[in-house]
Order: C-alpha cells, then sequence, then structure tokens
C-alpha cells in the first residue's frame, strides 16, 4: 500500500540527487536501514573493558598492521 509524505524542498532536492534510477521507496529504506545497522554496532562498545589482556592484545596486532601496511605507528 503506498503512503504520501511530505518533505521538505531541501530534503526532496537531497533525494532526488541520490536517487539515480531507485523509486524514493527504495532510496528512503536504504538510509533508513543503514542508520538502523549503525546504531546496533553501539551495543559492543565496551564490551572488552573488563578483559585487559585482551584489549591490550588487539592494541597491539593492531598497531603492527597499521605498522605493516602503512609504516605508521600508533
Amino acid at each position: 500500500m503506498a503512503r504520501q509524505i511530505s518533505v521538505s524542498e531541501e530534503v526532496y532536492e537531497a533525494l532526488s540527487k541520490g536517487k539515480g534510477s531507485r523509486s524514493f521507496s527504495e532510496l528512503i529504506k536504504e538510509k533508513v536501514l543503514a542508520q538502523r545497522k549503525k546504531e546496533d554496532i553501539m551495543k559492543f562498545a565496551g564490551a572488552l573493558k573488563q578483559d585487559k589482556k585482551k584489549l591490550d592484545e588487539l592494541k597491539d596486532k593492531i598497531a603492527a598492521e597499521r605498522e605493516e601496511n602503512y609504516g605508521r605507528k600508533a
């Protein structure tokens, strides 16, 4: 079932520029679902806070990979 919504001219222009051959519904759905995915990752924030050993191991591994790939230290 189709529904009508009103958006500001600014929003309409931004959607129009980014939609390509997709429908407005497809574009809006994509943007909304992408936002949900970003929110979901936040549940992992601080997950290793209590496991200092594992956290330090991961930091060391990341630093080593940065040095290897980019020649920079953390």
